[in-house]
């Protein structure tokens, strides 16, 4: 092989070599999903989601929901829809609604706690 066919070859693995790097680093440091931007997969009162909940709880396990019930008791962290959902709204939201306002929430299931019998949800937002 000459001079010229080994550049060639250099040239090319070093090509396929830099376009992987770029798109290996784009999928690694792509900006993670907010709440507005993952759809629902449910949308409904709360009192209508337990029912659902109660069939079977694996379904809905890190699943974005979207529901509406009234603020039952505001705490540090959060809030408290129906007496069951605890919600823990992102950081940059700012609660300005009080026990007994009716809102819809959108967030995450993160879990639910048998101790005090609430369903949590993380990352919410008031719609």
């Amino acid at each position: 092989m000459n001079f010229h066919k080994k550049s060639k070859w250099i040239l090319f693995i070093v090509v396929i070599l830099l376009v992987s790097g770029i798109i290996v680093y784009n999928q690694v440091y792509k900006p993670h999903k907010t709440t507005e931007d993952i759809e629902a997969v449910y949308s409904g009162s709360v009192e209508n989601f337990i029912e659902e909940l109660q069939h079977d709880f694996n379904k809905w396990n890190t699943k974005t929901i979207e529901l509406g019930g009234t603020i039952t008791s505001v705490v540090k962290n959060g809030f408290i829809l129906n007496d069951f959902i605890f919600c823990q709204p992102r950081k940059d939201i700012h609660l300005t609604k009080k026990q007994g306002d009716k809102i819809t929430v959108k967030g995450t299931i993160i879990g639910y706690d048998e101790l005090l019998n609430e369903l949590k949800l993380n990352q919410c937002i008031i719609k």
